[in-house]
């Protein structure tokens, strides 16, 4: 701005150095003078504004710091008739006038004020928001000190500058910081909502969740299966080996169910030892044979190394593709590319049950094998 104004007062006095001159010292000092005291006035504010924590009723100290800047900036004006603090001489060259100190001590009467306000209201901050807001005050009252002392120099402004930038930084690293915290802790509780705490698994709200969503996206070209695993005599199992032997076990099949099958299938405990997993994207035969293969094998090798008699059942419910006939009637509106009906038409409920009477008739007649229906989406 100022070297705007220089430009605009060169061509305006038609490049008169003297007169041009005149003005841009006087104009450029009382600039830096009335920005430390406007400077005082807003971050009075701001340190009142983090401090407060919404109270409604201002301090005695910042009505004082917005007096000490009124105070200083009138004493600026007069400066410019009377040389009170500074004036100029004929050539120009800059003197302190005789109450020039009056202006350094409102400015530190002014950081005083601000500092005794982040003290008293200390158990409002953070730490770290604390420290940032400490560390600005350390530049401003070193360069007053020394500007006070050392004829020539003028450094406050510099101070302020650089300290804001500090404080900046600490200010933006503390919001990050307090950014990434808050978003691990909802992450936490969110996984924690989600999960059941024994196994690791999602919970049944949130699988039901998933699934449902999966069956509300299928069309006639999707497949999946959808699995109910129980624990055969769990009860007896319990009685027998006990609490901590039971708990053993639902997080053992927990961990082989999520060791055989994808990421990108669904896997929650339904609740107590039952399990639901739903198989996305196949419903080839040969897939399910041979993972559940896998699953009651593994299950077996672990009964067997403890010595006891523990398996499963399982209830599947397959919904396969609908294979669509080149003579099939595709007059109706479709998605399809060649205009067949894309619309799968699956019923989660149902295929809930399905996969429940499944398991049913497995654990009545057969246990320790599996079952299988096939969902009819015609």
């Amino acid at each position: 701005m100022l070297l705007l104004g220089s430009d605009a007062l060169s061509w305006y006095f038609h490049a008169n150095a003297d007169e041009t001159t005149y003005y841009i010292v006087r104009i450029s000092n009382f600039s830096v003078f009335c920005i430390n005291y406007i400077f005082m006035s807003f971050f009075a504010t701001y340190v009142w504004l983090t401090v407060s924590k919404n109270q409604h009723h201002k301090p005695a100290a910042l009505h004082t710091v917005y007096a000490l800047s009124v105070i200083g900036i009138l004493l600026l004006i007069i400066t410019q008739f009377t040389g009170l603090l500074y004036y100029f001489d004929d050539h120009n060259l800059y003197h302190r006038g005789n109450f020039y100190l009056l202006s350094q001590a409102i400015a530190v009467s002014g950081i005083a004020l601000c500092f005794f306000m982040l003290i008293s209201y200390r158990k409002n901050l953070d730490r770290i928001t604390f420290l940032s807001m400490m560390s600005f005050f350390v530049l401003p009252v070193l360069a007053t000190i020394y500007q006070a002392l050392a004829y020539g120099f003028s450094l406050q402004c510099l101070a302020i500058v650089i300290s804001t930038q500090i404080m900046f930084i600490m200010d933006t690293v503390e919001l990050n910081l307090r950014f990434y915290s808050q978003q691990a802790a909802y992450e936490k509780a969110r996984y924690k909502a989600e999960h059941d705490g024994m196994t690791g698994l999602l919970n049944k709200k949130a699988g039901w969740k998933h699934m449902r969503k999966y069956f509300d996206r299928m069309d006639s070209h999707d497949e999946a299966m959808l699995m109910f695993v129980d624990i055969d005599d769990f009860k007896t199992i319990n009685d027998t080996y006990g609490h901590t032997v039971g708990d053993f076990w639902i997080h053992e099949v927990a961990s082989q169910l999520r060791h055989i099958y994808r990421q990108d299938d669904i896997i929650c405990r339904y609740g107590g030892d039952e399990f639901i997993v739903l198989i996305r994207n196949t419903a080839s035969e040969q897939v399910l044979e041979t993972t559940l293969g896998m699953f009651f094998q593994q299950l077996t090798r672990a009964s067997e190394q403890r010595g006891q008699d523990v398996h499963c059942s399982v209830g599947v419910c397959r919904i396969a593709a609908i294979r669509i006939s080149g003579n099939r009637d595709t007059s109706r509106n479709t998605d399809g590319e060649n205009g067949e009906d894309t619309r799968g038409g699956v019923d989660f409920g149902q295929c809930v049950k399905q996969a429940d009477l499944a398991l049913y008739e497995t654990k009545r007649f057969n246990k320790g094998t599996f079952n299988v229906y096939n969902y009819d989406r015609s």
